[in-house]
């Protein structure tokens, strides 16, 4: 149609103009600038957001991302507009009548505070901000939920993979904040509930934690929540056998029942962990996936080790 064409030819201009800008650094920052004052229109602002997204993707340099990051997260009024259009939708999760448009909008405004979240200073702000608590409303999910939601489930985890950062200056403070939102808890739920990209991310966020020593105390502090953590893991290798895994999944749980394993003997809970470990994992089910990284069956082996012989390592 002539409109479908229209909007074509609209795209193909956009991302010309934003070749052309990508090798001049003045004229990165004047896009910036001009794109952060577009989106205070609130009547052009879902066309700008989708302009952003597309200007956030050509950044291909880390630190021309975090340039970016940092000029939005200290722009005036941008993170409240992005917030605004996150309570908007708040409406739509109580009678489900979220459209995949409004999705869309909300994961490319998602997408744009990902993107502040690549530079140091905007991720500790963004959590001293609260952010996630906005947030963890559409990490509620169930097995039912509608696909739309499934996408801004996916960006919101997405966002908060990126977060989750904690080999830097900020990084022990990272975790905390983290952890004061509930994201463990909220993780698991994803990791029951959601699709496989779903439950990727969600392993993702939580094999991060895990491989923290803070985060590692939280998860075992209390023997429910320890054995809530299992079991879940348990039934995520569990799907394993019904779809078609990548190795960098499965490397993730073994990764956090190695992080699991190492703490075990001290905290009284090995016998707990043995009866739950899923041997799948050990009886060659997933001998296809492995072969394609050494690394897992190296990290499997020391996993059985920390198992039956005391200490871990």
């Amino acid at each position: 149609t002539h409109s479908a064409e229209k909007k074509r030819t609209k795209k193909i201009k956009i991302f010309c103009n934003l070749f052309l800008e990508m090798s001049n650094p003045s004229e990165r920052r004047y896009r910036t600038e001009q794109l952060i004052m577009n989106l205070r229109v609130s009547s052009n602002r879902e066309d700008v957001l989708i302009e952003l997204n597309d200007f956030i993707i050509q950044q291909s340099t880390e630190a021309m991302r975090m340039d970016l990051g940092f000029h939005l997260w200290n722009s005036e009024l941008t993170l409240t507009i992005l917030l605004q259009e996150v309570v908007a939708v708040y409406p739509k999760l109580l009678d489900r009548t979220l459209t995949m448009a409004e999705s869309t909008r909300l994961c490319n405004a998602l997408n744009v505070i990902q993107c502040m979240a690549s530079h140091p200073d905007a991720r500790i702000g963004l959590l001293k901000a609260n952010i996630p608590y906005f947030l963890n409303p559409f990490l509620r999910i169930s097995e039912n939920v509608m696909r739309p939601l499934r996408f801004v489930t996916l960006s919101i985890l997405n966002l908060i993979a990126a977060l989750a950062k904690f080999d830097e200056s900020y990084g022990h403070e990272i975790l905390l904040l983290l952890l004061d939102t509930q994201v463990v808890p909220l993780c698991l739920h994803c990791i029951l509930h959601g699709d496989q990209l779903v439950r990727k991310v969600a392993t993702l966020i939580l094999k991060k934690i895990l491989m923290q020593e803070k985060g590692l105390k939280y998860c075992c502090a209390l023997p429910a929540r320890f054995l809530l953590v299992i079991q879940v893991l348990r039934q995520l290798v569990d799907t394993f056998t019904s779809e078609i895994t990548c190795s960098q999944q499965l490397k993730y749980v073994v990764q956090c029942y190695l992080s699991l394993s190492r703490v075990a003997w001290v905290g009284g809970v090995c016998n707990t962990m043995r009866t739950n470990f899923p041997q799948q994992l050990i009886d060659n089910t997933f001998g296809n996936i492995t072969r394609d990284d050494p690394e897992i069956p190296n990290m499997l082996h020391q996993l059985v080790l920390n198992l039956t012989h005391q200490p871990p390592q």
